[in-house]
């Protein structure tokens, strides 16, 4: 099994998520610096760097802030499915284990990604904005998500399958 650990196919789990996080933020920051230009006041931690910073600096630094967070922990997270590829014993309980918490923080955090950015733009509908824009572009771009978050289960069952084959393989013949 040593032989198999390819980081090929763990680094496009990580790519395919960073993608994922991306297309989401782009409506959410649209629909966000679309209420701050009207006045609508935000809450939580962009607040108070938009008190600190100016609008502008602080939605930014708000943006890049979560997404370095969000970066981290799914590195933790695609490491740890890496590292359970390593197991002598028990590794597809680990890898299986593993790549269900890569794929359940990934649907939480860009389905938690997706409720805040409609929120805002239910927020900017509210308050006699057209945001209709920006709700297509968050129809379009969560569709783009939806089809990143798909290819990393694809990319996730289809090392699990890799991996099996090479298991078996390894059981099948006969050490000297």
């Amino acid at each position: 099994m040593e032989e198999y650990v390819c980081p090929c196919e763990h680094l496009s789990v990580y790519a395919l998520a960073s993608l994922a996080n991306v297309l989401l933020s782009i409506p959410q920051y649209l629909a966000v610096n679309k209420a701050l230009e009207l006045g609508i006041n935000s809450k939580g931690s962009t607040a108070g760097l938009i008190n600190l910073y100016g609008s502008s600096i602080g939605l930014t630094l708000d943006f890049l802030g979560s997404a370095f967070i969000f970066q981290g922990i799914m590195a933790i997270l695609v490491m740890g499915v890496v590292g359970s590829t390593l197991s002598r014993r028990r590794w597809r309980v680990q890898y299986v284990a593993t790549g269900i918490l890569v794929s359940t923080y990934l649907a939480y955090h860009l389905g938690g990604k997706f409720l805040n950015a409609l929120g805002w733009i239910g927020l900017l509908e509210t308050s006699g904005v057209d945001a209709s824009g920006i709700y297509a572009d968050l129809f379009w771009f969560g569709l783009g998500t939806t089809i990143c978050y798909l290819l990393v289960i694809l990319v996730l069952r289809r090392s699990y399958g890799r991996l099996m084959a090479v298991a078996a393989r390894d059981f099948a013949e006969p050490s000297e």
